[in-house]
């Protein structure tokens, strides 16, 4: 992606600041005079369906990833590609209610992130298989599926998709009426929410809070919840989301007594919904019409919206291919078991195998190229691993600093992706010129996540040379990339302790990362 967008640049396209139908019709001119190779031409497909999935066209959405899954399919070398037009492809099929090909999508999905080693894309297909039959309204069998995900949960390298799948296993927990699950889960949500930059997702949860307190009775505080959500995530651009809310809002204002104010907020979602492609969005309005016609003694009204209901769930009943999404396809998920376990042992163990003289000095040969991240040239995930081998063989002391841009999100969502590539290297830039002693090594993460390993420090020097970088990065002068907007980070640090593996010891850093976000951000937490 990467050295495409390096070519338009090059070409003399400035792609930073568009969008809608103007998007749509660069990135066919681009794919027609710049894209050379079928992976550059099936990459502007991608693109160019994304813009057209923002603009609901999805029928020719899924031309254009039928095309450019056509041009890799036979392709070992893209399968990312692969997997992430079909991850699209499906929702596609989803949004058009065409459920068996979405289906076949999710199953191919599955292995073949698994031959790929790619547990997120794994994870996200089962997300889906659970999601068609929470929309057939078999939840019990839609956390059978949540309940695969659990065993590799700790490996997901996204937040965003570990929060994804606890909302949704939340959401099925609450149908079920299991509230004593669902409110710890919803703790779960509610700490992971606070370093996922998603104002859907964090929307969410707020969502799920709410309306455990309408079901326990307590509307009010339901009320005061949904109404703090604009206040706290700013405008959430979902039609979903907005419904549901509006759903929860009617619901509560009903038993307080307000049934023309509930009626009102039912009728802006149900013009809002006719937009929606979601089955079960619609079929929860129709029952919320039907229940307070019913409490009001409407019966003639309550009778229609039942009826709606029905025929929406009827269509369900017709499209949805549950019996797929039986036993069987259990089944196949669990013959996975293996090659997971392998995977993940794989994962925990690579730290503690011993690398041979042959394979250090192969990795020093590769490093510039292949163990160099080429927008920061920082060290990559890949060089961390090596790297964290040699130190535990040769018993040596350190220390992990995880480093966070402060609401990078929005940068990327302001500004767009472009300047956000570039704080990402300037603040790599600070922490490269920082850490330039021997016994210091700098990894770029992941997107705006840094790690720093400190060797031979203890804790008071590991805190006062974060809270040093802090203070530099926070004094930079951010005008030339972001003009009037200031940029900070947030660190979390701890010791390795003798005996442990590497994962428990970026669990304690990432855990007082996340305490320096829930306190207010620019500012760094440690955990001993």
């Amino acid at each position: 992606m990467e050295a495409l967008l390096k070519k338009v640049q090059d070409y003399g396209y400035d792609i930073t600041h568009l969008s809608g139908q103007e998007a749509i019709a660069s990135w066919e001119t681009i794919r027609q005079n710049v894209a050379e190779t079928d992976v550059e031409h099936a990459l502007c497909l991608l693109i160019t369906s994304e813009y057209l999935i923002n603009a609901e066209c999805y029928e020719q959405s899924i031309q254009y990833l039928e095309d450019a899954l056509n041009l890799v399919a036979d392709d070992d070398q893209n399968i990312e590609l692969q997997l992430s037009i079909k991850q699209s492809l499906s929702e596609c099929y989803i949004a058009t209610k065409q459920y068996t090909l979405a289906l076949d999508e999710y199953v191919l999905m599955t292995k073949l992130a698994i031959k790929n080693y790619d547990l997120d894309t794994h994870a996200s297909a089962i997300i889906g298989m659970g999601r068609m039959c929470e929309h057939f309204g078999d939840y019990n069998r839609a956390n059978r599926y949540y309940k695969k995900i659990d065993r590799i949960d700790h490996a997901l390298s996204s937040r965003s998709l570990r929060l994804q799948y606890k909302l949704y296993k939340l959401g099925s927990y609450i149908r079920l009426k299991r509230y004593k699950a669902a409110q710890v889960l919803l703790s779960e949500c509610e700490e992971l929410s606070i370093l996922v930059n998603d104002k859907l997702l964090n929307g969410k949860v707020l969502l799920y809070k709410s309306r455990i307190y309408r079901l326990k009775g307590q509307f009010n505080a339901a009320l005061k919840i949904l109404s703090s959500i604009s206040y706290t995530l700013g405008v959430v651009h979902d039609n979903w989301f907005a419904c549901a809310c509006r759903i929860e809002q009617a619901y509560c204002l009903y038993y307080l007594h307000k049934s023309h104010l509930a009626m009102y907020l039912l009728d802006n979602a149900q013009r809002r919904a006719t937009r929606s492609y979601h089955p079960k969005l619609k079929i929860d309005l129709y029952n919320a019409y039907s229940d307070i016609h019913t409490q009001s003694g409407e019966y003639q009204h309550a009778l229609r919206y039942e009826k709606l209901a029905f025929e929406c769930e009827s269509e369900l009943i017709r499209l949805m291919p549950i019996a797929e999404l039986g036993p069987n396809q259990l089944r196949r998920l669990s013959q996975l078991d293996l090659q997971l376990k392998l995977i993940l042992s794989e994962i925990e163990n690579r730290e503690l195998k011993e690398t041979t003289e042959t394979q250090r000095n192969a990795v020093a040969q590769l490093q510039q190229d292949v163990f160099t991240d080429p927008l920061t040239q920082m060290h990559n995930r890949r060089w961390l691993d090596g790297q964290l081998k040699d130190m535990l063989l040769h018993d040596t002391d350190f220390a992990f600093l995880i480093i966070d841009i402060d609401h990078f999100k929005s940068i990327n969502d302001e500004y767009s992706h472009l300047i956000g590539d570039q704080a990402i290297s300037r603040v790599s830039l600070e922490i490269r010129h920082y850490f330039n002693q021997e016994g210091q090594h700098w990894v770029r993460f992941g997107g705006e996540e840094f790690l720093v390993i400190i060797e031979n420090q203890n804790l008071e020097t590991v805190k006062l040379l974060a809270e040093e970088l802090r203070h530099i990065i926070a004094q930079t002068d951010w005008s030339p990339i972001l003009g009037d907007r200031q940029l900070t980070v947030s660190i979390g640090a701890t010791l390795h302790r003798s005996g442990e593996n590497t994962q428990r010891t970026f669990h304690r850093a990432d855990k007082a990362l996340y305490r320096a976000k829930a306190n207010g951000r620019n500012q760094v937490c440690h955990e001993d």
